[in-house]
């Protein structure tokens, strides 16, 4: 993949302090982009869910700059989101102004992983055809740079191999006029743009490893979210880096094994200032891979919980690892204080063996179990991040570590597929050996298979990945999980999370990480090379789709009727389980159970199955009461849709704001 690439020299970065500019406006748009479906459509939703950190920093920090090197001139920053319609549409729109007289252009692409890297590099080619500067920079270019071209010298990890060279697509890009960001940008970015300014930019600019003590917090502006994500929320990366060693990992050679933190009380202040805008509300996902390891993590949540104490409703989800009740035992009740509603866990796997490959030393899988409980006694939900395609598993013992997964205590699932991502040592030590590795970036997502696995083929494997999330979600786990919050509030929550599962795997089909609520495929906007689709059966494909939409949706509500009558009539029906099993007894008990105050859809879904399960023997003339029971069943299932669809305005009441 990279042999045809050659060693460039790095120059040396430039700062031009007081130059005048000769255009009399700047403009400046932040694109997050997204990566092409199976059919080169890109992944694109009327509404998303995980607003981009990366962009919140980006734009403060160009902010900031602009108000230092070029204080008089108006200025333009947009933020857009590529895969989320109102945010492509804004693109479109902002296209069809360029070139403009006067106007320096300026097109940053922010984040940009290895799956959307083909995306970005789409963009690119439109908007430098109307004259833009454009920059990109990520987690691809940051961690390829760091693997393939500057080696990793860690006394912890000796060994790891590094052809030392620039890697083809990125050399592509800069000799085709792109600026290249490697690192972060808190030290370089107002370098970069006055360089820009200046006309006279370098290919690469270093931004490193920075301290971000005093840097400027991630802000959205207002614009972002509006008429954009269905659970609009605040993120905040307290801190970066991780101090662990995982092999399949990018985070170490990206942002450094040392924890670089930010100053708490700049955080506390952003919860505050939240709070006070949002009638005392205020909900942030800290977006630190690991923040357990911030050595600030104390001073941050002891400030959350006095702001609670105060009479606002602040709260937060974290990531952490497994070690950090054994590391820090006063951690997991200081997170409850601080009002924290669901941990990310990176469990990874449930095989010693995978583990141990992998460099996952922290993960003792003996004290999850204990661990998860410590969680749910404090009333905070477990989120395990899953990883299939480790060279110890198989079919059989996936799907054992599923049902194993939901026993320990994990409330919420994610799965990824094994993937060879350039940036991990996994990556750089494949391409050193020769394995063969997929050429189309787009596919390297943790959701396809980029490598061959030493046992399953790529059908099976794919097929295991897809059978773990229909395993851990059905209805009985998603049940059972509801059951174990402690508060009206926590369940609320974990339903809407399964929602949201549910129907970015089983509908959208695809991972809910990059999901979002309707999908929209544009006619004109598909990747270059895609095979040929005639419009007329573009067309006919909307139909069958949005048609499909229609199933699911039908599908999904009788679903979550069962989980949502569990959510608000839990103890009613815990109180009349045996009232509320087996087979109606008579009218009275139908009534009942139809028009009662507990309501559950067990014996009802029981019936319908006995009933399918007749098949042809219902045409026989002795088989007749069962189609007369057809008829109070179908009464209920209106009564239970009636009651479930009053319920739902006020299940995701709490979402809009």
């Amino acid at each position: 993949m990279y042999a045809n690439s050659a060693a460039v020299s790095i120059p040396e970065t430039k700062h031009h302090p007081g130059t005048a500019p000769d255009f009399q406006k700047i403009v400046v748009i932040l694109v997050k982009p997204t990566s092409y479906d199976d059919n080169g459509f890109p992944q694109r939703y009327a509404r998303g869910v995980l607003p981009s950190n990366s962009l919140a920093v980006v734009n403060t920090l160009t902010k900031q700059a602009f108000d230092a090197i070029v204080p008089n001139v108006p200025t333009e920053i947009h933020l857009l989101e590529d895969g989320i319609k109102r945010h492509a549409d804004k693109l479109k729109e902002l296209i069809s102004r360029y070139p403009e007289k006067g106007t320096k252009l300026i097109v940053g692409f922010v984040a940009v992983q290895t799956a959307q890297f083909p995306r970005a590099c789409d963009l690119i080619d439109r908007w430098q055809k109307v004259g833009a500067t454009c920059v990109i920079g990520g987690f691809h270019v940051s961690g390829s740079i760091a693997t393939l071209y500057d080696g990793v010298e860690d006394h912890a990890r000796p060994g790891i191999p590094s052809p030392r060279i620039m890697p083809a697509e990125i050399q592509a890009l800069m000799d085709r006029g792109v600026i290249v960001f490697h690192g972060e940008a808190e030290n370089v970015w107002r370098t970069t743009l006055a360089d820009i300014l200046a006309g006279t930019p370098n290919t690469l600019y270093r931004g490193g490893i920075p301290d971000i003590t005093h840097a400027p917090l991630p802000e959205f502006p207002a614009s972002y979210f509006l008429k954009s994500f269905a659970t609009p929320f605040g993120t905040v990366d307290t801190s970066r880096g991780c101090p662990f060693l995982c092999s399949f990992c990018t985070i170490t050679n990206v942002q450094g094994r040392q924890m670089r933190y930010r100053d708490p009380e700049g955080i506390l202040q952003m919860f505050r200032r939240q709070a006070d805008r949002n009638g005392g509300r205020a909900y942030n996902f800290i977006t630190d891979d690991n923040f357990g390891r911030n050595p600030r993590w104390k001073m941050i949540l002891d400030g959350l919980a006095t702001i609670r104490r105060e009479g606002s409703s602040v709260s937060c989800m974290i990531e952490a690892d497994l070690d950090c009740d054994r590391k820090y035992p006063d951690f997991i009740p200081k997170l409850a204080e601080a009002g924290c509603t669901q941990v990310f866990n990176g469990v990874e796997s449930l095989n010693p063996a995978n583990l141990e490959d992998a460099n996952k030393w922290q993960n003792k899988i003996e004290n999850f179990s204990n661990l998860f409980r410590k969680f749910h006694e404090h009333g905070i939900q477990v989120h395990a991040g899953y990883i299939i395609g480790f060279k110890h598993d198989t079919p059989e013992s996936v799907a054992r570590d599923i049902e194993k997964l939901f026993e320990i205590g994990v409330d919420q699932a994610s799965f990824f597929i094994w993937t060879l991502l350039p940036g991990s040592e996994d990556h750089v030590r494949a391409v050193h050996a020769g394995v063969a590795i997929d050429r189309d970036f787009n596919q390297c997502d943790s959701f396809h298979p980029n490598t061959d696995h030493p046992t399953m083929s790529r059908e099976e494997w794919t097929a295991t990945y897809e059978r773990s999330w229909r395993q851990f979600y059905r209805t009985e786990n998603m049940v059972n999980a509801i059951k174990r919050c402690k508060t009206k509030a926590g369940r609320t929550n974990l339903l809407r999370n399964y929602v949201w599962y549910r129907w970015s795997f089983a509908t959208e089909r695809t991972h809910p990480m990059i999901a979002g609520f309707y999908r929209y495929r544009d006619y004109d906007d598909r990747r270059p090379g895609s095979p040929e689709l005639s419009y007329g059966r573009y067309l006919v494909q909307e139909v069958f789709r949005n048609l499909r939409y229609l199933r699911r949706l039908g599908s999904e509500f009788f679903r979550f009727q069962q989980v949502m009558f569990e959510l608000d009539l839990a103890p009613l029906i815990a109180e009349k389980r045996c009232e509320l099993s087996g087979r109606v007894r008579g009218f009275g008990d139908w009534l009942r159970r139809t028009f009662g105050t507990a309501a559950s859809r067990e014996w009802l879904n029981a019936f319908w199955r006995e009933y399918a399960r007749k098949k042809w023997r219902l045409l026989s003339p002795h088989t007749y009461h069962w189609h007369l029971l057809t008829v109070p069943h179908s009464i209920t299932e209106a009564v239970y849709a009636i009651r479930c669809a009053v319920r739902i305005p006020r299940l995701f009441k709490s979402t809009q704001h």
